[in-house]
């Protein structure tokens, strides 16, 4: 994996204002302005160049900030904050504690983001109210002290995302698409001029289907588990190609590991001109950082169809699954092959 030495630096003030009560009347403490370097693959990852009519996909960046006396074991409720701008990134750190930064970006590809207005629900909420509704958390492009109040951002380790409202149970995807990081950094104690370096690693996938249309009828393509890729293809139509990414829905696990990947059904519906429907079906498996691309056949004679799959490296990792099947003739009896 090709990671480029760039980042993206955002500083910390030294605002009284913003330091935790308790630690103020503390007139011994000094604090540190600091300099965090946003790197990984957060920044490794291209961008194709925007058209004058396309729009830049939105980023929004949680964090929370917890701190800890030097030999203590458990951090505490520092600080979180909700950005859409990370050179707004500003807080105070103080001297003598150890800081531990939990930080996830979401970038909207097919899904956007919900809001009210400024108001985001998950995967950046603080929390559920009643009737499994979301609390939000306000945009604001800066920090609030959470040290008294003991707020935080619950839904940064998690892939669960609002895309129709703030009701968790049928407002959500648990695979939504829309590309994913998180990064931590811990025990990481403040100094003058220091920089606290934060890699951003990616937690998502990317399917890209190309589907060539089939010999007469309709065919359909879909997945279980939450992805809905939403493809429609008629005889009539040319090829097909889509793409996008999912989030996993395990963030931090996806974090975590080394080598992370889930495995999904790819179902193919044929909707024959006979009136016949047919339904193909294989499992593939989608790697972190990767992006996989499936190439659909489908025709009705005696030469095999195909379904592949291929993972495309731009910079992600690339893989082909090719999924090959015949659907038989107008005249045959309706079948449902088992692949």
């Amino acid at each position: 994996m090709l990671l480029i030495g760039s980042s993206t630096l955002f500083s910390c003030s030294n605002n009284e204002d913003e330091l935790p009560p308790k630690e103020q009347e503390q007139t011994n403490q000094e604090t540190y302005t600091i300099s965090f370097n946003l790197g990984g693959e957060f920044i490794s990852t291209s961008e194709t160049p925007l058209s004058r009519t396309e729009v830049a996909p939105k980023k929004i960046y949680g964090i929370n900030v917890y701190y800890k006396k030097d030999g203590d074991t458990q951090y505490q409720n520092y600080a979180y904050g909700l950005f859409d701008n990370i050179e707004d990134m500003t807080i105070s750190l103080i001297g003598g504690y150890k800081y531990k930064f939990e930080c996830s970006m979401v970038k909207n590809d097919a899904d956007t983001l919900y809001h009210d207005d400024s108001m985001y629900y998950a995967p950046f909420h603080q929390g559920k109210l009643n009737y499994d509704i979301y609390k939000g958390t306000i945009l604001e492009n800066k920090f609030n002290i959470s040290t008294t109040n003991y707020i935080q951002i619950q839904g940064l380790k998690f892939g669960e995302t609002s895309l129709k409202g703030k009701r968790g149970y049928n407002d959500i995807a648990n695979y939504p698409q829309t590309d994913r990081f998180y990064g931590e950094l811990t025990d990481y104690v403040p100094t003058k001029n220091g920089v606290a370096n934060i890699d951003l690693k990616r937690t998502a996938f990317g399917l890209k289907f190309i589907i060539t249309p089939p010999v007469d009828g309709t065919l359909s393509i879909s997945a279980y588990y939450g992805i809905n890729p939403n493809i429609k293809v008629s005889a009539d139509d040319n090829i097909s190609e889509s793409s996008s990414m999912y989030t996993f829905s395990q963030v931090y696990e996806c974090w975590q590991a080394e080598k992370y990947s889930e495995d999904f059904t790819i179902q193919l519906i044929w909707e024959r001109a006979n009136g016949a429907t047919q339904t193909f079906s294989k499992t593939i498996t989608v790697k972190r950082n990767v992006m996989t691309t499936i190439n659909v056949n489908v025709n009705g004679s005696t030469t095999d169809s195909s379904l592949g799959v291929k993972e495309d490296d731009t910079p992600m990792g690339n893989e082909n699954v090719d999924m090959n099947f015949n659907g038989g003739n107008l005249d045959d009896n309706e079948v449902n092959p088992n692949v």
